[in-house]
């Protein structure tokens, strides 16, 4: 039997694309993983917040703002990958305190008696959507490559 060889082209496509510097090369990609990883968040949060329903305490009462830890290590990841863009280091807290002043923002139009599961969830969702277009264009912008 003949091996099979593994050639580049053979291998599984990545998602998000990313160039050579592992940078994200897509905007839509960039968002639609982030806010898949605020979902992944949020189901971890219910299993967890579930588990302690089980043994008597109320369900929901978590913070739902939790959820968007997965999103931030995406964030971490493309911000190393601009390690040689000294831009970076102004659009990443610019594009933060607007992300985190949205999500708040957010937060104070929702009703007071929905779950905190459910309003953090909803405002770190809005917080990664800010973040995310905000450092995809503007790391771009400041750093002069497209």
């Amino acid at each position: 039997m003949a091996e099979r060889k593994e050639t580049p082209e053979a291998e599984a496509p990545r998602f998000p694309q990313r160039d050579e510097d592992g940078r994200i090369v897509s905007l839509v990609e960039a968002l639609a993983y982030a806010l898949f990883m605020v979902a992944v968040g949020v189901v971890l949060l219910c299993v967890i917040d579930g588990l302690f329903w089980i043994f008597g305490e109320s369900f929901g009462q978590i913070s739902g703002w939790i959820s968007g830890i997965l999103a931030v290590f995406i964030f971490v990841d493309d911000f190393r990958a601009w390690r040689f863009v000294t831009a970076r280091w102004i659009v990443a807290p610019v594009a933060a305190a607007l992300a985190v002043v949205t999500g708040l923002g957010l937060i104070t139009l929702l009703p007071v008696w929905w779950l905190p599961l459910l309003t953090g969830a909803l405002a770190v969702a809005s917080a990664v959507v800010i973040y995310t277009v905000l450092w995809f264009i503007g790391v771009r912008l400041l750093s002069g490559e497209r």
